[in-house]
């Protein structure tokens, strides 16, 4: 496989944009040459819309997974339930090395569960993180208007040693991806203090301190994550998947509101049209499902999950994300990360 171009392998059933966006949008980066991308579905179907758009059979292939798309747009059961059969497929493709990372819409709690039965974790891993962005003011690391919040998953970290590599990890992608040097990382918690917070964040903050090669720049709280103090938060997957969720609901609320009173009130159109640049600026950020996808951190291999309302748009920059990372190759920087992280627990 050449890695001068990178294959994607694409999951079909997931998010607002399937199947016709999401194929739309690979067979345009494929044509482009900006990665191969294999995508696998529901073949008949596949090929359908592919019948309407112009692509390279050479650099884009079908894989049929025993799934047919929901009939009934919207119905997110159904395409979990498809996404389920199809998931498998297209992990089978990456780990046998058919494929350098995968690309997915479908929900984040599937495709941890799969993703955890049917790929191999980094050695030194217990627990995979489930990664996502958010917007915050300037920072002093770089003009990359997002950071990055891991775990969002959902689930309870068992260890301080979790949270410890979560933050290597999480580090180590945003150095790659963004390429500053030395990424901020701060531990998300009830205060600024060190002894603030629950045993586990106590004690990861204690080990972090101590972790050679990361820029720890101590506790945050909530209320410091929009404010750009770090590149990079570590939080218990409990607690940063609610995070998360208040971030993009806070956010589109600002957006829609901005958008209310342009359409509602002339005093207000003229007070907003003074701040013209900046309320497009904040859409413009506020709407970060275009960026892409963001990485479930862990695996030996990459995996992005792209917002389930992520629109052609986003899937062309989640291949473009993922090419990069295989052309920097962020699994073979994760997996030294680890390595280090637990040679220095040995020592």
């Amino acid at each position: 496989m050449s890695k001068t171009r990178p294959t994607i392998v694409v999951d079909t059933y997931g998010g607002s944009a399937a199947p016709h966006g999401i194929v739309a949008a690979a067979a345009r980066m494929a044509r482009q040459g900006v990665a191969r991308v294999v995508l696998v579905g529901d073949v008949p179907r596949m090929q359908e819309h592919l019948s309407l758009l112009p692509y390279d059979p050479m650099t884009l292939r079908l894989v049929a997974a025993p799934a047919t798309y929901p009939r009934a747009p919207g119905d997110t059961q159904a395409q979990a339930r498809a996404a389920r059969l199809g998931l498998p497929v297209a992990m089978e493709l990456l780990r046998s090395g058919e494929a350098d990372a995968l690309l997915t819409a479908s929900p984040q709690a599937l495709v941890l569960e799969l993703a955890e039965t049917h790929l191999l974790k980094l050695p030194g891993v217990t627990a995979v993180a489930a990664a996502a962005v958010f917007p915050t003011m300037p920072r002093a690391s770089g003009d990359d208007p997002l950071a990055l919040l891991l775990d969002v998953s959902g689930r309870r970290v068992t260890s301080a040693e979790e949270l410890v590599a979560f933050a290597v990890l999480g580090s180590t992608y945003s150095r790659v991806v963004t390429g500053v040097p030395q990424p901020h990382v701060a531990l998300l918690s009830t205060g600024s203090e060190p002894t603030d917070g629950p045993p586990d964040v106590v004690e990861a903050h204690k080990q972090l301190k101590r972790t050679v090669g990361l820029k720890f720049m101590g506790n945050i709280t909530a209320t410091d994550l929009a404010r750009g103090h770090a590149d990079v938060v570590v939080a218990d997957g409990l607690v940063g998947h609610t995070v998360r969720g208040l971030l993009e609901g806070l956010t589109t609320l600002t957006v829609e509101a901005a958008r209310y009173a342009w359409r509602t009130k002339v005093t207000w159109q003229l007070g907003l049209r003074l701040l013209d640049r900046g309320v497009g600026m904040l859409r413009k950020v506020s709407e970060f499902q275009q960026y892409g996808g963001a990485p479930v951190l862990g695996l030996q291999d990459l995996v992005l999950i792209a917002s389930p309302d992520s629109a052609e748009v986003a899937f062309e920059n989640a291949v473009k994300l993922a090419t990069r990372c295989t052309h920097r190759d962020l699994q073979g920087e994760l997996a030294a990360a680890i390595a280090r992280l637990d040679g220095n627990h040995d020592a």
